[in-house]
């Protein structure tokens, strides 16, 4: 699995583009049956994935996550919650990916490979 992160507009879908991933092959939901996931930080809004969902992630050819831990603390708790959440979920894929790639200004850098 490879693990794209970056802000927003940071060039993840144009990356994901250049690894032959059309549109019709990239997925905004975990269950999904499309080989890349776009927007994993959507998917963490209503709570804490399971194991399940976890190891379905795992299985995906790509995930493209926002980076929204690099700036500002959020003022609500329940965003630092979703903020902590979406940290810890990446630090899981990161651990099991085979590939990371950080997204600065469209420019692809990996972090790990």
């Amino acid at each position: 699995m490879i693990l794209v992160l970056g802000g927003i507009a940071s060039g993840k879908r144009t990356y994901l583009r250049s690894l032959g991933y059309t549109d019709d092959k990239v997925g905004c939901a975990i269950a999904s049956l499309e080989p890349a996931l776009y927007g994993l930080e959507e998917c963490l809004t209503s709570g804490d994935l399971g194991q399940d969902e976890l190891e379905a992630l795992a299985r995906k050819d790509v995930v493209a996550c926002c980076e929204v831990g690099q700036g500002v603390v959020a003022m609500d708790a329940r965003d630092r919650v979703w903020q902590e959440r979406v940290g810890r979920t990446c630090c899981w894929l990161a651990q099991r990916a085979s590939k990371v790639v950080r997204m600065v200004c469209g420019i692809p850098t990996v972090i790990k490979e």
